[in-house]
């Protein structure tokens, strides 16, 4: 063989060995296959995308996310963990993290993440506008980078409700009707905080604000709050 194919031979050879994909690359690949549905697909892209990038906040993130989504809680919870070992006031991951630890039942963990990212800066303090629907205002917001702090930011009437329906499992009434009402305030989920604020006032024995509260998520269209009533409250009448 001439000298000269010998030589692109090589060159060929060490070109399809080495990886020349960016992290980013690799990224938006796996975006394409999440929504096509693929999502070990997209964790498989995205595990290229953080050996390249260690800290790569959204490669991450969408990891622990996917992995969620197919089951593997505690998997993701890990990845939700990584992120805080250099990025540890993030709100949403801390929210996530709560999230989980919900669908695992360990509520207390769920509290105490919940409250952490009540903490951070990224807690956004949410309030009603005319149209009905919760929003506020945000500080840091930053059009031109990708990965901009911005995009971990969380509406706290979200976090006070995931909180109240954890301490609705503990059976802390109180707390539970403290953080619901937080929601209300923003119009956040309101036959949901209704018929959730009923919960915790029949948990208290108190069979009259339960009521009033099942009745207010009826009348939104809550299906839950008509078969208490039926069962409950107008019985106890």
């Amino acid at each position: 063989m001439p000298k000269n194919l010998i030589y692109i031979s090589i060159i060929i050879s060490f070109l399809n060995s080495c990886d020349f994909r960016s992290a980013a690359e690799y990224y938006n690949t796996s975006l394409e296959m999440k929504q096509k549905g693929d999502l070990k697909l997209a964790i498989q892209l995205l595990d290229k995308a953080i050996d390249k990038q260690e800290n790569f906040r959204a490669a991450l993130l969408n990891r622990g996310t996917y992995k969620t989504r197919l089951g593997l809680v505690k998997e993701g919870i890990v990845d939700y963990k990584k992120i805080l070992e250099f990025d540890p006031e993030n709100t949403v991951v801390l929210f996530n993290i709560g999230n989980s630890y919900s669908m695992l039942d360990e509520h207390n963990q769920a509290v105490l993440f919940y409250t952490k990212a009540l903490k951070t800066k990224g807690s956004l303090e949410s309030f009603e506008i005319s149209n009905g629907t919760p929003m506020a205002f945000q500080t840091n917001i930053d059009y031109n980078r990708f990965d901009s702090d911005n995009n971990y930011n969380k509406l706290d009437c979200e976090i006070y409700f995931e909180r109240g329906i954890e301490y609705l499992e503990l059976e802390k009434f109180d707390n539970a009707i403290s953080d619901l009402n937080k929601s209300l305030k923003s119009n956040y989920k309101k036959k949901d905080c209704f018929y959730y604020i009923g919960e915790a006032y029949y948990g208290k024995n108190d069979s009259i604000k339960a009521c009033q509260n099942f009745i207010k998520s009826a009348k939104m269209g809550d299906n839950d709050a008509r078969e208490v009533l039926k069962e409950y409250c107008i019985q106890q009448k």
